[in-house]
């Protein structure tokens, strides 16, 4: 089913490019505003919310949207986009199979950590799950494109034996969940969240877990044990981002 998206509403017939210029700023303030709102909690996020935490009027708001799930929408093609960036950017990448999904891991990894709030809002539920809500038909469109994309990548691993023989597609939601929900713990805002020194711990852990059960003979050594040189690049692609200069930063 096609979905409209925000910017296909409320375009003027005609503008100056300075007109053009400051409507797209406002617009941007709007959303910037908007998205940690709907990070934190997404019914708590009205119009007014959104309108004072961007320092504008309930009206400049309607001026730009059609309303709180226009602006809603905008928030969560922003975070879809950004997502995919990170994503797709590793999944079509030159390499073997293995080295692209511990790219995207890793891809995934730096998505959650330079925009957190847009990565709540990818893995948070986002208004009602109803077949006429667009906000929920986008997400879970594009959330399916990814996780089929991660299937096709890991589909390949097990042809190149790689990975041992499995389903590509429950394997990939597998990974998507479990990966949403330890990055997840990065973000959260209370005593359990992790410090880049206990995910990155938690993440390579969870990485030998995965794949003393998942490798194929490709990757494995004489004694069956995973090489260390692929285990050793894993690693190092996540440890890069995990500095712990970002705990810092927080």
């Amino acid at each position: 089913m096609a979905t409209s998206t925000s910017s296909d509403r409320l375009t003027p017939a005609s503008s100056s490019p300075r007109q053009s210029r400051r409507k797209a700023a406002t617009r941007k303030r709007i959303v910037d505003a908007a998205e940690e709102l709907f990070a934190i909690d997404p019914e708590a996020a009205t119009v007014a919310r959104i309108a004072d935490a961007a320092d504008v009027s309930v009206a400049t708001v309607y001026q730009h949207f059609v309303g709180r799930d226009d602006v809603h929408l905008a928030v969560v093609e922003r975070a879809v986009a950004a997502a995919k960036h990170h994503l797709l950017a590793a999944y079509d990448s030159d390499g073997p199979p293995m080295v692209r999904l511990a790219a995207a891991a890793a891809a995934y990894l730096q998505f959650n950590l330079e925009s957190p709030h847009l990565f709540r809002v990818i893995n948070l539920r986002q208004g009602r799950s109803t077949s006429d809500n667009p906000v929920a038909l986008v997400l879970a469109d594009q959330v399916d494109e990814l996780t089929k994309k991660l299937a096709d990548v890991i589909e390949q691993a097990v042809v190149d034996e790689s990975l041992r023989p499995v389903d590509p597609l429950a394997t990939a939601r597998f990974l998507w969940g479990s990966m949403n929900g330890v990055f997840g713990l990065a973000v959260r805002p209370d005593r359990l969240r992790l410090t880049s020194a206990e995910l990155l711990e938690t993440v390579l852990q969870g990485t030998r877990i995965l794949l003393e059960g998942l490798a194929g003979p490709a990757i494995r050594d004489e004694h069956g044990h995973i090489k260390a040189e692929f285990l050793d690049y894993a690693g190092s692609q996540l440890a890069r981002l995990l500095d712990p200069r970002h705990d810092a930063a927080q």
